[in-house]
């Protein structure tokens, strides 16, 4: 018997209408009575969700038409999910702005996205509505528009359409192992925005629930893992890292998975982590283009992998997701995905993904001889000095068993670029530390100044700002050039 056409690679499977409202309606039906949000105060079962979202999705219905972009702009709670869910169930672009922006990076990110209306709590009112009885919404309309942090310049917006987000999601139930259940609840405490929205319905999904906290609140976190309330965590590396400096030499011997990504998580931390919660945690590579799950980790593979490394660069971060191709270019990571966005704006207006797909990330990396992705760092990370080119990654990663360190360089006429070592510490010894560390690696890779600061910037999402700690620099210090180049507070 034939199993009809073969689909060639190329081939772009469309979907003309996604049921956002009957899947809910699904999810309510087995899971009713449970708690889908608690915010470290109060809680909501999922049909008092889903209703109240029905409810405001059926007024934005009446007033947009498919993909119009509506703003939000909430911190982590009930609310957030709650405007989310209604936001998706109405076929709006969710056009998701950071409570931590500035006033001038809110009006660059309305102005980019074309939203002219921004939601908040005040729009939830008491009124529901069925999800049932909320027809699907067109596949090809924009369906989210979220913005890059901004590393390398101001934040571009990035355009996926409903039918992505239906399949990211999909694909992100389909790579949870173990499964949630009715009986399972994840810990959240990063902007919902990001990562943790992706989580959350995905949970949703499948009967769990999420405890979302507006932040790292240490107390309420060791109170709910005491309690044994939460069984999942979602911590990025720079949560991790929090959560190990609190409870470094407690057990938590109950945590089914650890959730991390957004980068790289260091021997160093892995291994003080899994003093703390044991072999649990799951390694994701995940970007604004191509949400998670572009490559994984398992659990039992994320530990065998730190017991034994892969002597060559980078970190590694799994093999591809369901549906996810991988390229190397030159070194660079380029991807393609049935999930991924379908352009991003600028301020020359819309651009459409390249004819043949594929996203240049912007990451090095490398495949090993398993076909696991390692990254090694970003190409506009990488420094030029004295005829070299160094990865800045490489140095921190030496470094890290000091302190948290961010690597940037400065301009140098007579070397190029000038390699400066900033640690988030208030220990004086540091930088002697520092150098004591740095006799692992060649000589020319060596920092040539070594800096402390009290606290590193960061972006919502926790990663370091290596553009604008050189920034500061630049203005707090002046570079004495020549053969041995020094730094001299201004």
């Amino acid at each position: 018997m034939g199993l009809g056409p073969r689909l060639r690679g190329d081939d772009v499977v469309t979907i003309s209408t996604i049921p956002w409202g009957a899947d809910l309606a699904a999810a309510v039906a087995q899971f009713s009575d449970i708690e889908a949000v608690h915010d470290g105060a109060r809680g909501i079962t999922l049909v008092e969700l889903a209703r109240r979202a029905a409810g405001l999705a059926s007024r934005l219905r009446a007033d947009i038409a498919p993909g119009t972009p509506i703003a939000t702009c909430l911190p982590n709670g009930i609310e957030a999910v709650l405007v989310s869910m209604a936001l998706r169930l109405a076929g709006a672009a969710e056009t998701a702005l950071s409570p931590s922006y500035t006033e001038a990076e809110r009006r660059h990110c309305l102005d980019l996205s074309g939203a002219s209306r921004v939601l908040t709590a005040e729009d939830i009112a008491d009124d529901e509505a069925d999800p049932a009885a909320l027809p699907p919404v067109p596949g090809e309309a924009w369906g989210r528009i979220g913005f890059t942090s901004g590393t390398t310049g101001r934040p571009k917006a990035i355009v996926t359409t409903h039918q992505a987000r239906w399949l990211a999601n999909v694909l992100q139930r389909a790579h949870l192992d173990p499964i949630p259940g009715r009986d399972n609840r994840v810990l959240l405490m990063t902007p919902f925005i990001h990562g943790a929205g992706l989580i959350t319905q995905a949970f949703h999904d499948r009967g769990g629930g999420i405890v979302l906290l507006n932040g790292v609140d240490l107390p309420v976190v060791r109170r709910v893992l005491e309690d044994r309330s939460v069984d999942h965590i979602f911590a990025p590396p720079t949560v991790l890292a929090k959560l190990v400096g609190a409870f470094e030499g407690c057990r938590f011997d109950h945590i089914r998975t650890i959730f991390c990504g957004t980068a790289p998580l260091l021997p160093a931390l892995y291994a003080k982590a899994r003093a703390i919660f044991g072999p649990v945690i799951r390694v994701t590579y995940g970007k604004s283009e191509i949400v998670n799950p572009i490559a994984l980790l398992p659990p039992s593979s994320t530990d065998a992998y730190y017991a034994d490394p892969d002597p060559g660069e980078g970190v590694c971060v799994g093999w591809p997701g369901t549906g996810v191709e991988v390229e190397l270019r030159e070194s660079e990571v380029f991807l393609r995905g049935r999930h991924m966005y379908a352009g991003h704006i600028d301020a020359e207006g819309f651009h459409a993904l390249p004819e043949d797909g594929f996203h240049a990330t912007g990451d090095l990396g490398r495949i090993d001889a398993l076909g696991r992705l390692h990254l090694i760092g970003r190409m506009a990370d990488v420094i030029k000095s004295g005829g070299y080119k160094i990865h800045p990654d490489e140095i921190e990663r030496v470094l890290a068993a000091t302190a948290t360190v961010a690597v940037v360089a400065l301009p140098s006429e007579y070397w190029g670029e000038v390699i400066v070592a900033v640690a988030e510490t208030t220990d004086p010894a540091w930088p002697d530390r520092a150098r004591a560390a740095l006799a692992e690696i060649a000589r020319y890779k060596h920092p040539r100044a070594f800096l402390t600061v009290a606290e590193l910037v960061r972006n919502p999402q926790g990663k370091i700002m290596r553009r604008l700690i050189r920034d500061a620099i630049l203005e707090s210090h002046r570079l004495i050039d020549g053969p041995h180049p020094t730094l001299e507070p201004r």
